[in-house]
This record gives C-alpha cells, structure tokens and sequence, in this order.
C-alpha cells in the first residue's frame, strides 16, 4: 500500500462534480450536439449526485443503499440535503426536476423540453450549484469561476410561460403532458418513489383548472425566473433591465425589454427643471436630494460626460414630483430635510 496518503473521498467526489457540471455547460453550449438535452440533463444530474454525496459524507452521514456496496441515487442524495439544510426545499425542487428529466432520458426516449424550461433549469441548476460548493466547501471558492456566454436569437419568454402553454395543451398533447408529469414528479419526489402518470392525472380529474392542482403550479407561483437573453445597444443608447412586481396572485412575469431615449424619457437638465418650476438650480438640486430622486430610474439618469463627470437628466415624473411637494399643503422646504 502506498505511504502517500490518499484524498478523503469526499474530495474526490467534489472534484468530479465540478468536472461534470462544468462539462454538462459544454454540452448544452455546443453548435453541434444531436442529444443536447439528455447529454447536458445526465451530466448535470451526476454533478449534483456526487455534490450532494460529498456533503453528506463531509458530516458523517452514510450514503449506502445496501449491503452489496451500491449507494443511494441521485433523487435520494439530493433529496437528503434538504434534511442536513444544504439546499432549500424550493431549490430542490428545482434540482429534482432536473434529475426527473435526466431519468426519463437515460431509461427512455424523453419528451421535447421547451428552450425556457431548459434554460430555466441548467441556469438555477449550476446557481444553486455554486451556492452550496461555497457554503459547504468554503476553501474551495475558485472552483467554478469561469463565466459563459450564452447566445439566443430566437423569441424566449420564461419557465413560467412554457409550462402554463404545456398544461393548457396536455389533454390534448402526449408530449405536453408527459413533460409536465416529469416536472411533478421531481417536485413530488418523497424521499422513495416517483408518482406515476395516473397519480398526476388524478389531482386534476374533474376540475375545470388544471394548474392550481399541481405541485408545478405552486413552484411557478414562488420560483425565481429567467430568462436569458442577448440586449442590444445601439449607439447612443443604454441598455437597462427593469424589474416590475407582479399581482399577488401571479409573481411570475416574462422579462420585457424597453430601448431608451435618454433625452426624450429624461428631458430636463438640473437648471432646465428649476427653470420650469420657478426654482434656482440650488433649490432644485436640494430638493432632488431631500427626496432621494437621484439614482431612480423614474426620475433620474446619469449620462457620462468624460473620464470622471456625469451630466445628471430628470423625466416627466421627476418635475411632476416636485411640483406637486412644492404645490402641497405641507410646504416643502429641501432645506429643512
């Protein structure tokens, strides 16, 4: 027996996780790749199979499933770290869909998964990754650390869209509705077994509204979304992303992008919108401060004007805003702020 001693197994386990996640990004990223989504879904699966092993062996915890030396599967492992607080209940969610999906490609012929729910899934796949590698391993923070660009020319909205389109048609559709028990079925998983088709069909037999009896229609309600998306600026625009709050009963909203015209959207200068309110420019910069205007994209937007300077622009809203302070029947006074 060698001297040298050899790395705990746990490490080892660490380190081809992060190869195989890392190949698994490859894949999908390939111009050329006929079985993208089951080489990229096998791959990401067996990342997070030997990620979440190497945690429970790192705190003592046994990962045989008998006693002819085979261990537990990757739904078990993963599903595992939810108990030892690895991973969140709704980031398991997330990867057991994942693992679902890979299960079916492996053992059969899986269904065609839509760009958004892929993409959904491999984004917060490898984020969620990275989480627990840092959390779990702290030492070993440069692992993952490469940063991949990630290319779509064709229209996209998100997760949420696509699997509310494939729920409308899976009465209809095999493929929709084998994609959406794939789904609630990694949602579902118990900690043993996967719910069958008959199972999924049941909770919704004889209701008029399919999603809201569905383990998936909740992930929707409370998941993150993303969409991944080239943003295109032209000369002399900027590209900003804003982020907008949902209704109560519905959080999730495609991404809507809005190409901007910084003078026409932010037509005021500082002495331009004392000017309109009969303010010096004293006042009004004053009174941009007191009311924390400056840095809201409502009101505010710093243009570069050199190396070092900004010059400051104010909107509609902005100058609305403080006529009306100035108008009400408080008396505004900046200076008093």
């Amino acid at each position: 027996m060698s001297k040298q001693r050899q790395r705990r197994e746990y490490l080892r386990l660490l380190d081809s996780a992060v190869a195989a996640i890392e190949l698994s990004i490859d894949c999908f990223n390939r111009v050329q790749n006929s079985y993208r989504d089951e080489s990229t879904l096998i791959l990401m699966t067996n990342a997070w199979e030997l990620l979440a092993k190497s945690v429970l062996l790192k705190s003592k915890k046994s990962i045989a499933a008998d006693r002819r030396g085979n261990t537990i599967s990757s739904e078990v492992a993963v599903y595992r770290l939810v108990g030892e607080k690895a991973l969140t209940q709704a980031q398991a969610d997330t990867v057991q869909q994942i693992i679902s999906l890979r299960n079916q490609a492996t053992h059969g012929t899986l269904t065609p998964v839509p760009e958004e729910v892929m993409h959904h899934l491999l984004f917060y796949g490898c984020k969620f990754f990275k989480e627990v590698l840092n959390k779990q391993f702290p030492s070993h923070g440069k692992l993952m650390t490469a940063n991949h660009l990630s290319l779509s020319l064709g229209e996209m909205t998100t997760y949420a869209d696509r699997v509310q389109k494939s729920v409308a048609q899976m009465k209809r559709s095999q493929d929709d509705f084998d994609l959406i028990w794939l789904l609630e079925r990694g949602i579902s998983f118990d900690g043993k077994s996967y719910i069958t088709k008959k199972q999924v069909e049941a909770k919704f037999k004889g209701k008029y509204k399919i999603l809201p009896h569905l383990a998936v229609g909740d992930f929707i309600r409370t998941a993150d979304m993303v969409r991944i998306v080239p943003v295109e600026a032209p000369k002399n625009f900027t590209a900003d992303v804003v982020l907008r709050k949902g209704k109560g009963t519905n959080s999730s909203l495609p991404v809507v992008f809005k190409k901007t015209d910084i003078e026409d959207d932010y037509p005021y200068l500082t002495k331009e919108l004392g000017d309109k309110l009969g303010k010096n420019q004293s006042w009004t910069a004053r009174a941009i401060s007191a009311l924390k205007m400056k840095g809201d994209t409502r009101y505010h937007q710093p243009v570069r004007s050199g190396s070092r300077g900004h010059i400051h622009r104010y909107s509609e809203a902005a100058f609305d805003r403080l006529h009306q302070e100035i108008n009400g029947p408080s008396k505004f006074n900046p200076y008093s702020k």
